[in-house]
């Protein structure tokens, strides 16, 4: 019987992370903010290959991470759940005497991924694939913000025949 040695893998360079292109294509990426894409890419970075439904991260981490106050982190958190990037495995807790396993953070779950635990899935569910923005959120300018447009009329052209700088004067010099 032939047995071959299992080589173990070998750790050359730096850890990384993919962003597919069907992921930054998709509806839900494209309207998340700015927070919200950060806040996905922290919680990405925490996956190692075996750890999704068990990647911990608080809101103060997130906080620390993002360097932002904690309404930014709270909305990007709100933001990545409805849009379907992530889901909470386990809801963090401050009991202190609760000898809970698993620490006291909460946990999260890449719906881009296969779920890794508690219970291993062969097939990611890709939430965010199917969301798409509601009329409000197609509108660019929904939350107020003004649009600021001068009025214009014939008497205010920009110059756009003739020249603005003056014949004689050249990059190199006079002539």
């Amino acid at each position: 019987m032939n047995q071959h040695k299992r080589k173990a893998r070998k750790h050359t360079g730096d850890r990384f992370f993919q962003m597919h292109q069907w992921l930054v294509m998709s509806d839900a990426w494209k309207a998340a903010s700015v927070y919200e894409r950060c806040l996905y890419m922290e919680l990405k970075q925490r996956y190692n290959g075996q750890n999704n439904g068990d990647i911990a991260l608080s809101h103060r981490e997130a906080m620390d991470a993002l360097n932002c106050s904690n309404k930014p982190v709270a909305e990007a958190f709100k933001g990545l759940i409805a849009k379907g990037f992530i889901k909470v495995a386990s809801v963090g807790s401050f009991h202190w005497k609760a000898k809970a396993p698993g620490g006291r953070s909460t946990r999260w779950i890449l719906t881009e991924l296969a779920v890794d635990q508690p219970e291993r899935s062969l097939v990611p569910t890709k939430d965010f694939m199917r969301w798409h923005p509601s009329m409000e959120e197609k509108q660019r300018y929904a939350h107020g913000t003004r649009m600021v447009v001068a009025d214009t009329t014939g008497q205010d052209r920009m110059v756009v025949s003739g020249h603005t700088i003056n014949s004689k004067v050249y990059a190199h010099g006079t002539r």
